[in-house]
């Protein structure tokens, strides 16, 4: 069983070689391959959750093992503190595997035969579903992403990043397969997936709408540091301002998340002179600011839109312990050690009605909201462009941003829609209608980008499948939970 353990770990530490900066995407496949092969020496239900979870710990404990730099280091949570934090997302995250093998080897003894292997990227699928819902939800690192370059890519605007890692999974399960029973069907299949994928990619699902706008992102490059110090944010304005009016020309253009440092209510006299230099020059600027109302007490985490045109989006999706803490009266002590400012935001509301430039809608998203496909999917079908900003200087120079991109880009990709995704520190890019980077600015320096970004309309399978997702990964769970209920009842009835 040791054998097992050590290898399932070093499976599981390899595959976050598979996704960005590295992205060799072969490794989705081969590593999930070596940890189903591993279960053929294991009939014990609980082994095989233990080796799920080993696995877990590898992929997560060097996948997500950022998080501790962004606690520690911009958060000023103390060490110890900061690694507690991260070592109990990895072991939680780590669950979720366990409980994905120990569903599988279950069905597999409840129904013994070949069939019942076919099982595994049915429950892979609903158990990554669960994993990007419970307490808010975490899907980040999802097995479908490190296929935003690979052959299966043309899968993702039929079936989403949950059923693009369960058609991977069932590659690595055939793979498995073929190594067993040495069926050729199983390898003939391998390639028939490959192929389709590939034919796929070059579908596309939706068409241009309207003329093309002339865009232009401003990455400020703004140390974590020094972005809430008060005597700093005339030097920070400048530096946008400065870059602002050299693309007076461009239809709209963009500064990331909390460009500007403060609350609206403290900043009108900067705010309406900026509107009304926009709509002299014809042009529109969208940036983040907390949006505030001191009688109320009430802030949010917002994009306001300035110039010819006028709007606001307030971020609905807030991150945990970041923007608020959850069960307040339980976690309020973690104030004591977290310091994060602007860390008690109110969630916007659902229904929020879109900005428009030029009759292109955008469809505005700030920072982790572009890891949900369900929070970008509320301004679809009639968003023509996503907008994606974001701050992460909190990550630093780690993988997140990376990873953070490849995200953003299967949000395209799901969507059929070009995505600008404005960022303080990097990676600022343009993304195409199928997840292709356009241009991107390097990360950590100050730099502006420009390009003509064409909205489309239309909806992609993905649109129409995902709105029956959550009730096909339930009756997934379902199913195979109540299946394994009965064959403890029937066990237990057996014995007695």
């Amino acid at each position: 069983m040791l054998l097992q353990l050590l290898i399932a770990f070093a499976a599981g530490s390899s595959l976050p070689l598979a996704f960005s900066p590295f992205s060799f995407w072969p490794v989705v496949i081969l590593s999930p391959a070596l940890l189903i092969f591993q279960l053929t020496f294991i009939d014990n239900r609980k082994k095989t959750f233990l080796l799920g979870w080993v696995y877990g710990l590898g992929y997560f404990g060097f996948g997500v093992n950022w998080i501790y730099n962004s606690l520690h280091i911009f958060g000023h949570a103390p060490a110890p503190v900061a690694a507690a934090l991260t070592g109990l997302m990895i072991v939680t995250l780590s669950l979720f595997i366990g409980a994905t093998l120990t569903l599988y080897k279950t069905l597999m003894q409840l129904y013994p035969g070949r069939w019942s292997m076919w099982s595994l990227p049915f429950i892979w699928f609903a158990i990554e579903w669960l994993k990007g819902w419970v307490l808010t939800g975490f899907p980040w690192l999802s097995v479908g992403y490190a296929h935003i370059n690979s052959p299966l890519a043309g899968f993702a605007p039929l079936v989403g990043v949950y059923g693009l890692g369960s058609i991977s999974i069932l590659i690595s399960l055939l793979m498995v397969m073929w190594k067993q029973y040495k069926n050729p069907f199983s390898l003939l299949l391998i390639v028939l997936i490959g192929f389709t994928g590939f034919g796929l990619k070059q579908v596309s699902w939706t068409e241009t709408f309207g003329d093309p706008l002339n865009i232009t992102m401003i990455q400020g490059n703004i140390p974590q540091e020094m972005k809430w110090r008060r005597e700093d944010r005339q030097k920070i304005l400048d530096i946008y301002w400065d870059a602002t009016k050299l693309n007076w020309n461009s239809d709209l253009i963009v500064w990331p998340e909390v460009a500007i440092p403060g609350r609206s209510e403290d900043l009108q006299d900067v705010l309406v002179p900026m509107s009304m230099q926009a709509s002299e020059n014809n042009s529109n600027l969208l940036t983040g600011i907390v949006v505030s109302d001191w009688m109320k007490r009430e802030y949010y985490n917002s994009m306001i839109l300035m110039g010819n045109h006028q709007g606001e989006y307030h971020k609905r999706h807030l991150v945990p312990f970041g923007e608020y803490y959850p069960f307040r009266q339980l976690l309020s002590f973690m104030r004591n050690y977290i310091d994060i400012p602007m860390s008690d935001m109110r969630a916007g509301p659902l229904e929020q009605p879109l900005m428009s430039v030029n009759d292109i809608k955008l469809g505005v998203s700030i920072c982790f909201e572009d890891v949900f496909s369900r929070d970008i999917n509320l301004a679809l079908p009639q968003a023509n462009i996503l907008v994606n900003t974001s701050n992460d200087a909190w990550f630093g120079d780690s993988l997140a941003p990376h990873q953070h991109l490849e995200i953003a880009q299967m949000r395209s990709l799901e969507t059929g829609r070009p995505m600008v995704r404005s960022t303080n520190t990097g990676q600022s890019a343009f993304i195409d209608h199928k997840g292709a980077i356009i241009d991107i600015m390097q990360q950590f320096k100050a730099q502006t980008l420009t390009a003509e970004v064409q909205g489309r309309q239309g909806a992609t399978p993905f649109l129409t499948f995902a709105k029956f997702q959550p009730w096909l990964a339930l009756l997934i769970l379902g199913i195979s939970v109540l299946l394994v209920f009965i064959w403890k009842s029937a066990a237990i009835s057996h014995k007695s």
